[in-house]
């Protein structure tokens, strides 16, 4: 069977290149120094800090096409003094008319500011501390025109807790995760991102130490766990780490969720193959049905692989505008 050590190298290889990271830290520290220097928005300014997956290590190689490699996302939050009396929807147009004259391709988004350079996607989130940087942080949402409670840097402070409770694998099989959620798309890209996160700590078994079987359980855990929401037709609630009463699923549809559930029972039977498969050839050929191409490179370090494997076709899914909650990734 392919085992750990396969693991292993593909998780170094899925890790954001060294040239990625630096890309990604040049473009967010002169953005945040930007907005620090501004002549009129630094009235406004209290803090800027990074969320998302880069700041909570839990991002992924971008992907490669034809050649090109993808933006990776960054997500920026940006402390300003406004207070819950202004109107969410000029918060976040003072963001967006302060940056614009620097980063022509940007866009006003419904709870953050969306920005496109050559080398990075950024999410440019504004938040308001009206209790001071330790108390209840809120979010404007223009559509509903109201500011709702959030809590990016309790997310990252959770992850950190769950890596540590997973004696350092939680982060890794994340990244795993992410993976095959990319390379497994359905009618849209949710659940993705923090979501992903969220059910990986709900259905991860903390006992297990090898990625294989750890990967594997975790799919078999979603598929009985959400076995009873996807009978009665509906998304499961699962609830906000760091916001009470929030629940992470909230403004996903039933047949999105459906159509990941669907690929997570029908990956694990493949998984549950592999893992048993006492032939290594055949064990590599069931995880690359699961991880792609990439699984297969990674791990070629056998003629057994160079003999089994031949990469199967794939066609370029129509990309879906994504419309994530500022300050998740």
């Amino acid at each position: 069977m392919a085992g750990q050590s396969n693991f292993q190298r593909f998780l170094r290889d899925i890790e954001p290149s060294e040239s990625t990271s630096m890309r990604a830290q040049s473009a967010h520290k002169t953005l945040r120094s930007f907005l620090e220097d501004h002549e009129t928005f630094k009235e406004y300014h209290v803090k800027t800090f990074l969320s998302g997956s880069y700041k909570r290590d839990t991002a992924i190689r971008p992907k490669t096409k034809e050649g090109e490699t993808e933006r990776p996302d960054i997500d920026i939050i940006v402390v300003t003094n406004h207070t819950l009396r202004d109107k969410p929807q000029e918060v976040i147009t003072l963001l967006y008319n302060t940056l614009k004259d620097k980063y022509p391709d940007i866009r006003k988004q419904t709870r953050s500011v969306g920005i496109t350079t050559s080398t990075v996607d950024m999410d440019v989130v504004p938040i308001i501390a009206p209790f001071g940087t330790d108390g209840t942080l809120y979010i404007p949402d223009k559509k509903l025109d109201c500011w709702l409670v959030t809590n990016p840097p309790g997310h990252t402070e959770w992850t950190t807790e769950i890596n540590k409770k997973f004696s350092g694998r939680y982060k890794p099989t994340v990244k795993l995760f992410k993976w095959w959620r990319r390379e497994n798309p359905t009618i849209s890209k949710r659940p993705k991102g923090f979501v992903l996160e969220c059910i990986a700590a709900e259905c991860m078994d903390p006992s297990v130490d090898q990625y294989p079987e750890l990967f594997v359980g975790m799919l078999e855990n979603i598929k009985s766990r959400y076995s009873t929401d996807i009978l009665l037709g509906r998304v499961p609630y699962i609830e906000d780490p760091s916001v009470s009463g929030n629940s992470v699923t909230d403004g996903m549809n039933f047949a999105e969720f459906e159509g990941f559930y669907k690929k997570i029972k029908y990956h694990a039977e493949i998984g549950r193959k592999a893992i048993i498969e006492e032939d290594e050839k055949l064990s590599l050929e069931l995880w690359c049905k699961i991880f792609g191409d990439r699984f297969a490179s990674s791990c070629n370090t056998s003629s057994l692989l160079a003999e089994a494997y031949v990469p199967s076709l794939s066609f370029p899914n129509k990309p879906v505008q994504p419309k994530k909650p500022g300050g998740f990734a």
